[in-house]
């Protein structure tokens, strides 16, 4: 029987199948219609989470007349939550057993208030004091983040579901990351548009809110009708101690050492992300150039997937994750050169380099994560696809919350003043942090590459000797 470091004996030995009669499990390739069908998924996340990104500090403090400390709170409050209550989720999903699967029934529960929620937090409710519109947009908010959890930890868990082929995995994810990308830049521009075409302001916002609201809705219920999950996973009956499942699972080596890589991808790219703006207004004059920047970044990562894809068959997963983050710390340490004066060309030319080393950090890691549960499930006899997906959002999201902490800490410090023509210590801090602190989070992140221990052969050679 399985146990922590401890001791202890967190499952009991009766197995259990997660639906209906067993099922031949899909271990060889997967259709390309599939495959897009499960990357689609991706649009609830990347759509809801920019538009919110963007757009909703802005909304509650220009529109809804809400301090910027309180709308931040709001931010914050919201974060906090979301944050505690995913690898709940991960354990909620591991735990159910219905005749349509463990993870699917929540993609279809989500469905209709996922959409609600979005259209009533862009609804200003009416004329009210400060403390009752905050009340309600902090409620809508964590809410909506509520169901998004309901509908996100279980999508990214469905992965390990569909193929136990080590490729596959991460041809799938980059159907995920591809649309991931290509909708995050639409979602950057389209709803905002649609908000500005009203000269109501208020109307505006809220008829762009119901336009992503009902988009989204059809999402999940697509998902859930054609789709199948694998009946033949063997689920343990688990102890009802929460704890005692989180350490079980971060006593995995190999799983603390793939948190370790995700965290520092994407704690690189939030910093990145976060203060681009400030890069492009204020060190090198050029925000009107910052969409064509953005939009070369996203085409060189896109573009390039394919090719990571085949580099990943070839020589597999981890040193493909550490060439395409030895390509992107190399092309970050670029922006540190770039002056005033510098070509455009040269701007874009870097920033597809970075674009190229982007993609493959955000698609490979969560391709990884089946193998990880692979290797436990292996040694072990336990699975947990549900927890360890929660757990990944996590970090993520808390790495997110600390990456934007972080700028707000350093302009402050530096003696940021907006709209105006920055200081010298200010503008070598917009500089510098470009470019040391993302990369400082992709060390962080080849370290954790160059130790973590699974590959194709080990996990093939594992499963011949259990056989």
């Amino acid at each position: 029987m399985p146990t922590l470091s401890d001791g202890q004996e967190p499952f009991s030995s009766h197995e259990v199948r997660s639906s209906g009669q067993a099922s031949p499990t899909p271990a060889g390739k997967l259709r390309w219609n599939t495959k897009l069908l499960y990357g689609s998924g991706e649009i609830v996340n990347v759509i809801t989470i920019t538009v919110i990104g963007m757009y909703y500090l802005f909304f509650l403090t220009d529109y809804i007349g809400l301090s910027p400390t309180l709308a931040g709170g709001i931010f914050m409050i919201g974060r906090i939550w979301d944050a505690f209550i995913d690898p709940i989720m991960g354990i909620v999903t591991d735990r159910t057993r219905t005749k349509w699967g463990r993870r699917r029934p929540f993609l279809f529960l989500s469905a209709i208030p996922i959409g609600l929620l979005f259209f009533l937090m862009w609804s200003y409710p009416g004329a009210g004091t400060e403390t009752l519109n905050a009340i309600y947009f902090t409620a809508t908010y964590m809410l909506f983040m509520t169901t998004l959890t309901l509908y996100y930890v279980p999508y990214l868990s469905l992965v390990a579901e569909l193929t136990e082929d080590y490729n596959e995995r991460t041809s799938v994810n980059n159907y995920r990351i591809a649309v991931q990308l290509i909708m995050g830049l639409v979602a950057a521009v389209i709803p905002k548009m649609i908000a500005d075409s009203y000269t109501d302001a208020f109307q505006g916002y809220r008829i762009m809110g119901l336009a992503v609201g009902l988009f989204i809705v059809l999402i999940p219920l697509l998902l859930f009708f054609r789709t199948r999950e694998r009946e033949d996973i063997p689920v343990q009956l688990r102890t009802s101690r929460f704890g005692t499942e989180i350490r079980f699972a971060l006593a995995s080596r190999p799983f603390r050492l793939l948190l370790l890589l995700y965290v520092g991808c994407y704690a690189a790219s939030n910093v990145i992300e976060g203060f681009v703006i400030y890069y492009m207004k204020y060190w090198l004059n050029r925000e009107e150039e910052m969409s064509y920047l953005l939009v070369t970044v996203i085409v060189a990562g896109v573009v390039t997937l394919p090719l990571w894809t085949k580099v990943s068959q070839a020589i597999g997963k981890r040193k493909t994750i550490i060439w395409g983050l030895l390509l992107w710390a190399v092309s970050q340490m670029a922006w540190m050169l770039l002056t005033p004066d510098s070509p455009s060309y040269l701007v874009y030319l870097i920033g597809a380099v970075v674009g190229i080393g982007y993609g493959v950090a955000h698609v490979v890691p969560w391709s990884m994560l089946p193998d990880v549960l692979d290797g436990d499930e292996l040694r072990t006899g336990v699975r947990l696809e549900g927890l360890y997906s929660g757990i990944m959002t996590f970090f993520m999201k808390t790495s997110n919350s600390l990456a934007i902490f972080l700028i707000g800490i350093l302009l402050e410090a530096a003696g940021y003043v907006p709209n105006q023509i920055q200081s010298g210590p200010a503008q070598m801090t917009i500089r510098t942090t470009m470019t040391l602190a993302p990369e400082l989070f992709i060390v962080a992140g080849l370290i954790a590459a160059f130790l973590y221990p699974l590959d194709k052969q080990y996990l093939d050679k594992k499963t011949e000797r259990i056989g």
